[in-house]
């Protein structure tokens, strides 16, 4: 259902997966054209898929008294990495 609405409706897509920062960064794409915005929405939606199961996993293994290796936050996650991004592009369509 969320590939459907990554290919209809790209920025929506995002922001259901990926918070407010892969919106700001999908509606960008998007303005540029419709299959960068894609392309993104589908990359987000997976890597949202992935972390549900990744955090089913540490559970089940921590239920089993298993040790489980902490995860290091990336620097371009989350509202910072949006913001860096955004300046990036910013920066390449309209400096001259």
């Amino acid at each position: 259902m969320m590939f459907i609405l990554c290919i209809i409706l790209p920025p929506i897509a995002a922001a259901i997966s990926g918070g407010f920062s892969s919106f700001f960064i999908n509606l960008i794409l998007t303005c540029f054209g419709w299959l960068p915005g894609i392309v993104h929405a589908i990359m987000v939606t997976n890597k949202s898929i992935v972390e549900e199961q990744n955090e089913e996993l540490i559970s089940t293994l921590e239920k089993n008294n298993i040790s489980v290796p902490q995860k290091e936050k990336s620097v371009f996650g989350g509202v910072l990495g949006g913001f860096i991004l955004g300046g990036i592009i910013f920066l390449i369509f309209f400096s001259e």
